[in-house]
Protein backbone atom coordinates (compact mmCIF):
# COMPACT_ATOMS: atom_id res chain seq x y z
CA UNK A 1 0.00 0.00 0.00
CA UNK A 2 1.94 3.08 -1.14
CA UNK A 3 -0.16 6.36 -0.02
CA UNK A 4 0.62 9.97 -0.16
CA UNK A 5 0.87 10.64 3.28
CA UNK A 6 3.70 12.11 5.57
CA UNK A 7 6.54 9.35 6.80
CA UNK A 8 6.17 8.46 10.42
CA UNK A 9 9.60 6.25 10.55
CA UNK A 10 13.10 7.41 9.28
CA UNK A 11 13.99 4.22 7.75
CA UNK A 12 17.86 5.35 7.83
CA UNK A 13 17.86 5.28 11.18
CA UNK A 14 19.45 2.37 12.91
CA UNK A 15 17.59 2.65 15.62
CA UNK A 16 14.33 2.77 13.92
CA UNK A 17 15.29 0.42 11.57
CA UNK A 18 16.36 -2.18 14.66
CA UNK A 19 12.82 -1.44 15.72
CA UNK A 20 10.90 -2.06 12.92
CA UNK A 21 13.08 -5.48 12.97
CA UNK A 22 11.72 -6.70 15.67
CA UNK A 23 8.53 -5.99 14.74
CA UNK A 24 8.82 -7.77 11.84
CA UNK A 25 10.60 -10.81 13.83
CA UNK A 26 7.75 -10.77 16.58
CA UNK A 27 5.22 -11.14 13.92
CA UNK A 28 7.35 -14.31 12.12
CA UNK A 29 7.44 -15.86 15.70
CA UNK A 30 3.97 -15.16 16.77
CA UNK A 31 2.38 -16.43 13.56
CA UNK A 32 3.32 -20.15 14.38
CA UNK A 33 1.11 -19.96 17.52
CA UNK A 34 -1.40 -17.52 17.06
CA UNK A 35 -3.55 -20.15 14.65
CA UNK A 36 -3.76 -22.44 17.40
CA UNK A 37 -4.14 -20.05 20.66
CA UNK A 38 -6.94 -18.35 19.24
CA UNK A 39 -8.58 -21.55 17.63
CA UNK A 40 -8.95 -22.79 21.57
CA UNK A 41 -10.18 -19.40 22.66
CA UNK A 42 -12.78 -19.29 20.23
CA UNK A 43 -14.30 -22.98 21.06
CA UNK A 44 -13.58 -22.11 24.71
CA UNK A 45 -15.30 -18.22 24.20
CA UNK A 46 -18.44 -19.79 22.46
CA UNK A 47 -19.19 -22.67 25.21
CA UNK A 48 -18.62 -19.85 28.08
CA UNK A 49 -21.01 -17.70 26.24
CA UNK A 50 -23.78 -19.59 25.68
CA UNK A 51 -23.78 -20.44 28.68
CA UNK A 52 -23.26 -16.99 29.82
CA UNK A 53 -26.66 -16.67 27.73
CA UNK A 54 -28.07 -19.40 29.83
CA UNK A 55 -27.92 -18.04 33.12
CA UNK A 56 -28.61 -14.56 32.43
CA UNK A 57 -31.96 -15.43 30.37
CA UNK A 58 -33.19 -17.37 33.67
CA UNK A 59 -36.47 -16.08 34.84
CA UNK A 60 -34.98 -14.08 38.15
CA UNK A 61 -32.42 -13.00 35.81
CA UNK A 62 -34.02 -11.53 32.71
CA UNK A 63 -35.43 -8.44 33.80
CA UNK A 64 -32.72 -6.40 34.55
CA UNK A 65 -31.68 -3.77 32.25
CA UNK A 66 -27.81 -4.63 32.66
CA UNK A 67 -28.57 -8.04 32.01
CA UNK A 68 -30.80 -7.58 28.96
CA UNK A 69 -27.36 -5.79 27.32
CA UNK A 70 -24.95 -8.33 28.84
CA UNK A 71 -27.22 -10.93 26.85
CA UNK A 72 -26.61 -8.63 23.54
CA UNK A 73 -23.07 -8.14 24.55
CA UNK A 74 -22.63 -12.39 24.64
CA UNK A 75 -24.71 -12.53 21.38
CA UNK A 76 -22.40 -10.03 19.41
CA UNK A 77 -18.98 -11.68 21.36
CA UNK A 78 -20.53 -15.19 19.73
CA UNK A 79 -20.37 -13.72 16.33
CA UNK A 80 -16.95 -12.46 16.65
CA UNK A 81 -15.43 -15.75 17.71
CA UNK A 82 -17.41 -17.62 15.20
CA UNK A 83 -16.65 -15.83 12.46
CA UNK A 84 -12.68 -15.53 13.43
CA UNK A 85 -12.99 -19.82 14.43
CA UNK A 86 -14.20 -20.21 10.54
CA UNK A 87 -11.49 -18.05 9.42
CA UNK A 88 -8.69 -19.38 11.33
CA UNK A 89 -9.90 -22.84 10.17
CA UNK A 90 -9.54 -22.37 6.50
CA UNK A 91 -6.97 -19.23 5.72
CA UNK A 92 -4.35 -20.89 8.82
CA UNK A 93 -4.88 -24.43 8.89
CA UNK A 94 -6.13 -25.03 5.35
CA UNK A 95 -4.78 -22.33 3.38
CA UNK A 96 -3.99 -22.32 -0.20
CA UNK A 97 -1.30 -20.36 -2.07
CA UNK A 98 -2.79 -20.03 -5.32
CA UNK A 99 -6.27 -18.50 -4.02
CA UNK A 100 -9.85 -20.01 -2.85
CA UNK A 101 -13.36 -20.47 -4.31
CA UNK A 102 -15.82 -18.01 -4.45
CA UNK A 103 -17.79 -18.49 -1.53
CA UNK A 104 -14.25 -18.12 0.71
CA UNK A 105 -13.30 -15.10 -0.86
CA UNK A 106 -16.81 -13.94 -0.36
CA UNK A 107 -16.55 -15.17 3.06
CA UNK A 108 -13.10 -13.48 3.93
CA UNK A 109 -14.38 -10.15 2.28
CA UNK A 110 -17.65 -10.00 4.53
CA UNK A 111 -15.07 -11.01 7.90
CA UNK A 112 -13.31 -8.27 7.33
CA UNK A 113 -16.16 -6.24 8.00
CA UNK A 114 -17.68 -8.09 10.65
CA UNK A 115 -14.26 -8.20 12.92
CA UNK A 116 -14.56 -4.17 13.09
CA UNK A 117 -18.75 -4.03 12.97
CA UNK A 118 -18.74 -6.59 15.99
CA UNK A 119 -15.93 -6.06 17.82
CA UNK A 120 -17.40 -1.92 17.64
CA UNK A 121 -21.35 -3.07 18.63
CA UNK A 122 -19.80 -4.43 21.87
CA UNK A 123 -17.68 -1.28 22.91
CA UNK A 124 -20.49 0.72 22.09
CA UNK A 125 -22.60 -1.85 24.32
CA UNK A 126 -20.09 -2.03 27.33
CA UNK A 127 -20.73 2.36 26.55
CA UNK A 128 -24.33 1.54 27.08
CA UNK A 129 -24.27 -0.88 30.28
CA UNK A 130 -22.22 2.07 32.08
CA UNK A 131 -24.71 4.60 30.83
CA UNK A 132 -27.51 2.62 32.78
CA UNK A 133 -25.36 1.59 35.60
CA UNK A 134 -24.68 5.68 36.42
CA UNK A 135 -28.70 6.56 35.68
CA UNK A 136 -29.43 4.31 38.15
CA UNK A 137 -26.70 5.64 40.67
CA UNK A 138 -28.45 8.75 40.16
CA UNK A 139 -32.18 7.98 39.97
CA UNK A 140 -33.63 4.39 41.55
CA UNK A 141 -36.84 5.21 39.11
CA UNK A 142 -34.54 6.00 36.10
CA UNK A 143 -36.13 4.73 32.41
CA UNK A 144 -33.13 3.19 31.52
CA UNK A 145 -33.57 0.42 34.41
CA UNK A 146 -36.31 -0.98 31.79
CA UNK A 147 -34.53 -3.57 30.08
CA UNK A 148 -37.11 -3.43 26.82
CA UNK A 149 -35.63 0.62 26.37
CA UNK A 150 -31.76 -1.19 27.29
CA UNK A 151 -32.91 -4.12 24.31
CA UNK A 152 -33.95 -0.91 22.18
CA UNK A 153 -31.11 0.86 22.42
CA UNK A 154 -29.01 -1.99 21.60
CA UNK A 155 -30.32 -2.51 18.33
CA UNK A 156 -30.05 0.62 17.22
CA UNK A 157 -26.56 0.47 18.26
CA UNK A 158 -26.35 -2.20 16.18
CA UNK A 159 -27.80 -0.71 12.89
CA UNK A 160 -25.37 2.62 13.55
CA UNK A 161 -22.51 0.35 13.36
CA UNK A 162 -23.38 -1.92 10.83
CA UNK A 163 -24.08 1.36 8.94
CA UNK A 164 -20.95 2.46 9.53
CA UNK A 165 -18.94 -0.15 8.56
CA UNK A 166 -20.36 -0.52 4.97
CA UNK A 167 -17.10 1.87 2.99
CA UNK A 168 -15.17 -0.83 5.12
CA UNK A 169 -17.32 -3.94 2.82
CA UNK A 170 -16.47 -1.72 -0.07
CA UNK A 171 -12.80 -1.06 0.49
CA UNK A 172 -12.33 -4.39 -0.49
CA UNK A 173 -12.94 -6.51 -3.54
CA UNK A 174 -12.45 -10.41 -4.95
CA UNK A 175 -10.08 -11.12 -7.71
CA UNK A 176 -9.54 -13.30 -9.59
CA UNK A 177 -6.00 -15.26 -9.09
CA UNK A 178 -5.95 -18.39 -10.74
CA UNK A 179 -7.92 -20.69 -13.13
CA UNK A 180 -7.28 -23.90 -14.82
CA UNK A 181 -8.71 -27.16 -16.47
CA UNK A 182 -9.48 -30.59 -14.55
CA UNK A 183 -11.44 -33.74 -15.36
CA UNK A 184 -14.68 -31.89 -13.64
CA UNK A 185 -14.41 -28.76 -16.14
CA UNK A 186 -12.55 -25.23 -15.76
CA UNK A 187 -11.85 -23.88 -12.29
CA UNK A 188 -11.00 -20.41 -10.54
CA UNK A 189 -9.32 -19.35 -7.76
CA UNK A 190 -9.62 -15.77 -5.90
CA UNK A 191 -8.56 -13.75 -3.45
CA UNK A 192 -8.99 -10.38 -1.09
CA UNK A 193 -7.39 -7.02 -1.16
CA UNK A 194 -8.17 -3.70 -1.06
CA UNK A 195 -10.19 -1.66 -3.53
CA UNK A 196 -9.12 -0.18 -6.60
CA UNK A 197 -11.32 2.82 -6.15
CA UNK A 198 -10.46 3.31 -2.77
CA UNK A 199 -6.42 2.94 -3.68
CA UNK A 200 -7.21 6.12 -6.14
CA UNK A 201 -6.03 9.74 -5.68
CA UNK A 202 -3.51 8.73 -2.84
CA UNK A 203 -5.67 6.20 -1.39
CA UNK A 204 -8.18 9.12 -0.66
CA UNK A 205 -10.75 6.69 0.28
CA UNK A 206 -8.66 4.40 2.29
CA UNK A 207 -7.69 7.16 4.63
CA UNK A 208 -11.20 8.88 4.94
CA UNK A 209 -12.08 5.19 5.84
CA UNK A 210 -9.64 4.53 8.42
CA UNK A 211 -10.32 7.67 9.85
CA UNK A 212 -14.17 6.40 10.05
CA UNK A 213 -13.62 3.30 11.94
CA UNK A 214 -10.65 4.71 13.74
CA UNK A 215 -12.60 7.41 15.22
CA UNK A 216 -16.72 6.55 15.14
CA UNK A 217 -15.60 2.84 16.40
CA UNK A 218 -12.71 3.48 18.04
CA UNK A 219 -12.03 6.04 19.69
CA UNK A 220 -15.49 7.72 20.44
CA UNK A 221 -16.01 4.63 22.56
CA UNK A 222 -12.94 4.65 24.06
CA UNK A 223 -13.52 7.70 24.98
CA UNK A 224 -16.81 7.28 26.56
CA UNK A 225 -15.66 4.35 28.51
CA UNK A 226 -13.27 6.66 30.49
CA UNK A 227 -16.15 9.04 30.69
CA UNK A 228 -17.94 7.13 32.61
CA UNK A 229 -15.24 5.06 34.38
CA UNK A 230 -14.32 8.48 36.22
CA UNK A 231 -18.02 9.06 36.66
CA UNK A 232 -18.61 6.18 37.92
CA UNK A 233 -15.80 5.89 40.60
CA UNK A 234 -16.66 9.52 42.13
CA UNK A 235 -20.16 8.30 42.57
CA UNK A 236 -19.36 4.89 44.21
CA UNK A 237 -17.48 7.42 46.27
CA UNK A 238 -20.11 9.82 47.03
CA UNK A 239 -22.63 6.87 47.78
CA UNK A 240 -19.88 5.40 49.77
CA UNK A 241 -19.58 8.58 51.97
CA UNK A 242 -23.70 9.01 52.63
CA UNK A 243 -23.29 5.22 53.30
CA UNK A 244 -21.01 5.49 56.30
CA UNK A 245 -23.30 8.91 57.55
CA UNK A 246 -26.23 7.03 56.98
CA UNK A 247 -25.23 3.88 58.38
CA UNK A 248 -23.34 3.16 62.02
CA UNK A 249 -22.22 0.22 62.00
CA UNK A 250 -19.29 -1.24 61.13
CA UNK A 251 -20.48 -3.99 59.57
CA UNK A 252 -22.26 -1.94 57.40
CA UNK A 253 -19.66 0.22 56.59
CA UNK A 254 -17.53 -2.71 54.92
CA UNK A 255 -20.64 -3.83 52.30
CA UNK A 256 -19.91 -1.62 49.15
CA UNK A 257 -21.80 -1.45 45.73
CA UNK A 258 -20.78 -4.86 44.02
CA UNK A 259 -22.76 -4.15 41.41
CA UNK A 260 -20.96 -0.83 40.54
CA UNK A 261 -17.14 -2.31 41.17
CA UNK A 262 -18.53 -5.58 38.96
CA UNK A 263 -19.11 -3.05 36.02
CA UNK A 264 -16.37 -1.20 37.17
CA UNK A 265 -13.99 -3.86 36.83
CA UNK A 266 -15.39 -4.79 33.57
CA UNK A 267 -15.11 -1.00 32.25
CA UNK A 268 -11.65 -1.32 33.25
CA UNK A 269 -10.32 -4.31 31.22
CA UNK A 270 -11.73 -3.23 27.99
CA UNK A 271 -10.57 0.41 28.90
CA UNK A 272 -7.14 -0.82 29.47
CA UNK A 273 -7.43 -3.39 25.52
CA UNK A 274 -9.17 -1.45 23.33
CA UNK A 275 -7.34 2.16 24.56
CA UNK A 276 -4.12 1.38 22.53
CA UNK A 277 -5.92 0.02 19.81
CA UNK A 278 -7.88 3.50 19.12
CA UNK A 279 -4.83 5.37 19.25
CA UNK A 280 -3.34 2.43 16.39
CA UNK A 281 -6.65 3.14 14.12
CA UNK A 282 -5.69 7.11 14.64
CA UNK A 283 -2.40 6.50 13.62
CA UNK A 284 -3.16 3.86 11.26
CA UNK A 285 -5.31 7.00 9.11
CA UNK A 286 -2.50 9.60 9.78
CA UNK A 287 0.58 7.62 8.53
CA UNK A 288 -1.46 4.88 6.30
CA UNK A 289 1.94 3.56 4.32
CA UNK A 290 4.65 3.32 7.04
CA UNK A 291 2.28 2.68 10.10
CA UNK A 292 0.22 -0.02 8.41
CA UNK A 293 2.77 -2.01 6.91
CA UNK A 294 5.04 -1.87 9.92
CA UNK A 295 3.26 -1.50 13.02
CA UNK A 296 -0.11 -2.20 12.32
CA UNK A 297 -0.07 -5.41 10.22
CA UNK A 298 2.82 -6.75 12.83
CA UNK A 299 0.59 -6.25 15.54
CA UNK A 300 -2.55 -6.95 13.71
CA UNK A 301 -2.38 -10.65 15.22
CA UNK A 302 -2.10 -9.48 19.14
CA UNK A 303 -4.92 -7.01 18.26
CA UNK A 304 -6.84 -9.91 17.73
CA UNK A 305 -6.30 -11.67 20.33
CA UNK A 306 -6.78 -8.63 22.51
CA UNK A 307 -9.95 -8.90 20.88
CA UNK A 308 -10.78 -12.13 21.64
CA UNK A 309 -9.81 -12.36 25.31
CA UNK A 310 -12.21 -9.41 25.86
CA UNK A 311 -14.97 -11.84 24.90
CA UNK A 312 -14.32 -13.55 28.24
CA UNK A 313 -14.37 -10.51 30.45
CA UNK A 314 -18.47 -10.80 31.31
CA UNK A 315 -18.31 -14.51 32.12
CA UNK A 316 -15.71 -14.44 34.12
CA UNK A 317 -16.24 -11.50 36.12
CA UNK A 318 -19.45 -12.53 36.75
CA UNK A 319 -18.61 -16.15 37.76
CA UNK A 320 -15.62 -14.64 40.29
CA UNK A 321 -17.70 -12.17 41.81
CA UNK A 322 -21.41 -12.55 42.02
CA UNK A 323 -22.88 -14.86 44.14
CA UNK A 324 -26.58 -14.90 42.24
CA UNK A 325 -25.00 -15.02 39.23
CA UNK A 326 -23.18 -18.33 40.81
CA UNK A 327 -26.07 -20.19 42.21
CA UNK A 328 -28.20 -19.30 39.20
CA UNK A 329 -25.31 -21.68 37.31
CA UNK A 330 -25.29 -24.36 39.34
CA UNK A 331 -28.80 -24.47 39.32
CA UNK A 332 -28.77 -25.81 35.87
CA UNK A 333 -25.94 -27.96 36.23
CA UNK A 334 -27.69 -31.62 36.80
CA UNK A 335 -25.31 -32.93 39.62
CA UNK A 336 -25.78 -29.80 41.75
CA UNK A 337 -29.74 -29.63 42.78
CA UNK A 338 -28.90 -28.56 45.92
CA UNK A 339 -31.86 -27.01 47.80
CA UNK A 340 -31.71 -23.52 48.20
CA UNK A 341 -35.11 -23.20 50.25
CA UNK A 342 -35.13 -20.92 53.00
CA UNK A 343 -31.57 -19.49 52.29
CA UNK A 344 -31.09 -15.71 51.98
CA UNK A 345 -29.50 -13.76 49.22
CA UNK A 346 -29.08 -10.20 49.11
CA UNK A 347 -31.76 -10.02 46.44
CA UNK A 348 -34.37 -12.55 48.29
CA UNK A 349 -34.90 -16.37 48.40
CA UNK A 350 -33.77 -18.76 46.84
CA UNK A 351 -36.86 -21.64 46.40
CA UNK A 352 -36.20 -25.26 44.43
CA UNK A 353 -37.39 -28.85 46.06
CA UNK A 354 -35.75 -30.40 48.76
CA UNK A 355 -34.34 -33.72 48.69
CA UNK A 356 -35.89 -36.26 50.75
CA UNK A 357 -34.37 -37.44 54.01
CA UNK A 358 -33.21 -36.12 57.31
CA UNK A 359 -34.13 -33.02 58.86
CA UNK A 360 -31.74 -29.82 56.96
CA UNK A 361 -29.65 -26.93 57.89
CA UNK A 362 -32.10 -25.06 56.41
CA UNK A 363 -35.08 -26.01 58.58
CA UNK A 364 -33.13 -25.92 61.84
CA UNK A 365 -32.25 -22.41 60.95
CA UNK A 366 -35.71 -21.65 60.35
CA UNK A 367 -36.63 -23.15 63.62
CA UNK A 368 -34.00 -21.10 65.42
CA UNK A 369 -35.52 -18.01 63.41
CA UNK A 370 -39.00 -19.05 65.07
CA UNK A 371 -37.94 -19.27 68.78
CA UNK A 372 -35.51 -15.88 68.67
CA UNK A 373 -38.89 -14.11 66.70
CA UNK A 374 -40.80 -15.38 70.20
CA UNK A 375 -37.89 -14.33 72.52
CA UNK A 376 -38.06 -11.33 73.82
CA UNK A 377 -33.98 -11.33 74.51
CA UNK A 378 -33.44 -11.34 70.86
CA UNK A 379 -31.77 -7.69 69.46
CA UNK A 380 -34.15 -7.40 66.54
CA UNK A 381 -31.71 -4.57 65.40
CA UNK A 382 -29.14 -7.62 64.54
CA UNK A 383 -32.05 -9.44 62.68
CA UNK A 384 -33.90 -6.57 60.37
CA UNK A 385 -31.20 -4.31 58.34
CA UNK A 386 -32.34 -1.35 56.88
CA UNK A 387 -32.55 -1.86 53.02
CA UNK A 388 -30.14 1.26 52.41
CA UNK A 389 -27.70 -1.11 54.17
CA UNK A 390 -28.04 -4.08 51.03
CA UNK A 391 -25.84 -3.75 48.26
CA UNK A 392 -27.52 -4.37 44.68
CA UNK A 393 -26.46 -7.05 42.83
CA UNK A 394 -26.49 -7.49 39.50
Amino acid sequence: MECNDSRLFDTNNNLTYFVIEQFYRFRYLYSNVHPFLSFILCVLGLAANAIHITVLTRPRMRHSSVHTVLVCIAISDMGTMTSYLMYISRFEFLSDKEGYSYFWALFLKCHAMLSIALHAITLYLVVLMAFIRLSAMKLTTSRWLDHTRALTSAIFIALFVFIMCVPTLLAHQIDETTRGVTMNGMYYKYSVGFSTLMMQNGCSLMKGNLWLTGIFLKAIPCLLLLTFTIALINRLRENNEKRKILIKEERAKKRGDFTTYMLLLMVTVFLFTELPQGIMAILNALFTTQFHQMVYLNLADVLDLLSLINCYVAFLVYSFTSSRYRQTLFSLLPLTKISYSGISTRQGTLKSHQHPGAKTLVQRANSVEVASARSPLVDKAAITRPNSAQPTDF
